[in-house]
């Protein structure tokens, strides 16, 4: 899509800016010396030294893409530059929590995540099998930490640059309580312009966005602590396209443009109680989003999603074992305006035919969908070289009143002082919640939920001298996928497709590989890990009797990341990525569609054996250099960095001209190296 390209710019801003920060290292450093740590079912990342990781523009999730098990997939339409697609699951299948709370996402459209990186303690990445207390996702879960606010040492933070500036204020109430206010916003929509070549289109409204986070905390005695927190993020983007151009002649729908937008405010309150053998933590969570995409005359969606969440997580801790248990309970309402074309299409599994031929229809509505969770698991011991947890998760929607139980098993077995085995099993379920699926009108309303099988068998060996090497092998299936009905596809005006059922669930796929992460902890003056994966990824589609690679199937990745402590002032940093290319659908030839006259309205495509052709390989070296000084008799930080120091360049996909007789080239952003250059000043 045109809007892949578009956003170059956004990406240029993120990535690249010099930054001017008022802040105290001193008192914002996360006190941890491990920055990767395996977990029975997955990786969990300190983020303190994540900062100065290359490539990620100082925001510590952004070290997602250089763990073992997660390819990133650029989206068809709207949204983030990329998404994380974890062990052949669609980006849409993750779960996302930040402080055990549901956001709205925590991506912003260009690329970096939505939180103010000074509040990031730490991430962990689940990758599959996990613990019966987290549902609703069949491909990884990623649980975001934020830090408490400090009564002790509170700190202001200012950061200025010509592409983002906010602040983060903190202060003490009082010996037990304090609170923080992040704010940020990008400033690239005032230059935007001049890094864009496509003259095809321009930004009608420029793509924006914004993020705040707000946190109280009360310790009201040493068992009993109280937070009140706020969130909430802001994207958008409107673009047209030039009346003679190319996107426009290839598909006359497009003529109105497109725009992106989407907001979500959560604020909740939670209550911790810590005794001595029982743990807990009570939340409420008031969620509402706003969801705005249009795709020309193709597509329209509008909706206002409002969310209450209320959840509770418990753990008894005895003598001889752990006893897990909780509820959470989720009602949702949604308010929709949807109207377009109605074509039914998916494109993990297909190229979508030409719209034009589409009857078009409009509809407003309303949804109310209630779920459930609930969950129980026991931790403990066999014997001195066994241990295992068993758990039992019960999930269920009143939507097509669906619910479901799913057993986690893991059995681990020490078999050297230095050496574990471990074997899990899961079945996970994922709740449709685009609902543009269950619209009367444009979807299906009796969908169900996709449903996966997971297994893992992983090995964590101990090496000394800080050094770790997990080895997992995973083997996973899907079940109850969403592909369109191609009888309910219009490919000519003649055609008649009213009555016909448009989506059904009946797709499937399975996803299998080995993964290898050697780590070093923090240790001495350098930390890094190296990764490497071979993974298979495949989809079924029986109302096509096809059967193909995934997009998501990017068979080879591998990571190296290393971080080095020069001397007291310097800090030098590298990391390298290989990925194996992405997977596309050859044009053959393309035939003209004549209405009245000689002259063609547009041509249509006729394509290859759907993602049967591949990209070549993708590799790129980040460097980045930190140096400890003072200025202004401040103790600051002055940072270089350069991105693709090698100039690699990979296809990202063909831009074809009006009948497809000829294309250019659009490669993987940046595709020459790009340096940047930033300054940190701690008060």
């Amino acid at each position: 899509m045109t809007f892949s390209k578009s956003i170059i710019a956004v990406i240029v801003s993120a990535i690249c800016a010099p930054s001017w920060a008022q802040t105290d290292n001193s008192k914002n450093e996360i006190e941890s010396i491990t920055v990767v740590a395996p977990q029975p079912d997955g990786i969990k990342i300190s983020s303190n030294k994540l900062l100065t990781l290359p490539g990620t523009g100082n925001d510590p999730l952004k070290g997602l893409e250089a763990l073992p098990g997660v390819v990133l997939a650029t989206p068809n339409t709207g949204g983030p530059v990329a998404q994380p697609a974890i062990r052949g699951s669609s980006t849409n299948d993750n779960l996302y929590l930040t402080d055990g709370l549901e956001m709205g996402y925590i991506f912003h459209n260009d690329g970096l995540s939505i939180y103010n990186p000074h509040l990031i303690e730490s991430f962990e990445l689940k990758t599959g099998a996990w613990s019966s207390k987290y549902a609703n996702a069949n491909g990884g879960v990623i649980l975001t930490q934020l830090r408490d606010p400090n009564p002790d040492t509170p700190t202001n933070v200012v950061d200025l640059s010509f592409f983002r500036s906010g602040f983060l204020y903190e202060q003490a109430i009082s010996q037990d309580a304090a609170f923080y206010i992040s704010f940020r916003e990008s400033l690239v929509h005032t230059y935007v312009d001049n890094f864009i070549e496509d003259e095809d289109f321009s930004f009608s409204v420029p793509p924006r966005n914004r993020d705040y986070q707000a946190k109280l905390i009360w310790d009201i005695d040493n068992k009993n602590v109280i937070r009140v927190t706020a969130s909430g993020a802001k994207d958008y983007i409107e673009i047209e396209f030039d009346e003679d151009g190319r996107d426009i002649g290839k598909n006359p729908d497009l003529a109105s443009g497109e725009r992106y937008q989407s907001y979500f405010h959560s604020q909740a309150i939670s209550w911790q109680y810590s005794g001595d053998d029982l743990e807990s933590m009570t939340s409420v969570n008031v969620l509402t989003q706003n969801q705005q995409e249009r795709e020309g005359d193709i597509f329209r969606w509008d909706a206002d999603i409002s969310k209450l969440i209320v959840r509770s997580d418990n753990q008894y801790i005895a003598d001889s074992f752990t006893l897990d248990f909780g509820i959470q309970l989720k009602q949702s309402d949604v308010d929709y305006l949807s109207s377009g074309r109605l074509l039914p299409c998916n494109t993990e599994f297909e190229v979508c035919p030409p719209s034009y031929f589409s009857p078009t229809f409009s509809q407003q509505g309303s949804l109310s969908v209630n779920d459930y969770h609930a969950y129980v698991s026991l931790i403990g011991n066999i014997s001195a070289s066994w241990d295992y947890n068993l758990g039992l998760a019960y999930v269920g929607t009143d939507n097509n009143s669906q619910h479901y139980l799913e057993p986690r098993v893991r059995i681990g077995f020490d078999v050297t002082d230095t050496q574990k085995l471990s074997l899990n099993y899961g079945v996970h379920h994922t709740f449709i919640d685009d609902y543009q699926y269950l619209i009367p009108q444009y979807g299906e309303p009796t969908l169900e939920a996709s449903e996966s099988t997971h297994y893992t068998l992983s090995l964590d060996s101990n090496l000394g001298k800080g050094l770790g090497l997990k080895t997992e092998l995973f083997y996973k299936t899907l079940d109850n996928l969403i592909v369109a009905n191609p009888e309910a596809q219009k490919r000519c005006l003649t055609q008649h497709v009213t009555g016909i059922p448009k989506f059904d669930d009946v797709a499937s796929g399975k996803s299998y590989g080995i993964e290898l992460l050697l780590n070093k902890q923090l240790t001495e003056d350098w930390y890094g890990w190296a990764s490497i994966a071979y993974s298979k990824t495949e989809r079924d589609n029986p109302l096509t009797n096809q059967q193909f690679n995934s997009e998501f199937d990017l068979p080879w990745v591998a990571n190296l990341v290393l971080d080095y402590k020069w001397s007291e002032n310097w800090q030098l940093g590298a990391k390298w990525r290989f990925q194996s290319g992405r997977r596309y659908t050859q044009v053959q030839s393309a035939t003209p569609y004549i209405e009245t006259g000689n002259q063609p309205l547009f041509y249509i495509p006729k394509y290859g054996e759907f993602n049967a052709e591949q990209w070549g390989n993708y590799h790129r070296l980040d460097i980045r250099a930190d140096y400890q000084t003072q200025l202004f008799g401040l103790d600051s930080t002055i940072y270089i960095e350069i991105l693709n120091v090698y100039g690699s360049k990979t296809v990202q996909e063909l831009e074809y001209n009006v009948d497809y007789t000829d294309f250019e080239k659009d490669y993987q952003f940046p595709d020459m190296p790009l340096p940047s250059i930033g300054i940190s000043l701690n008060f």
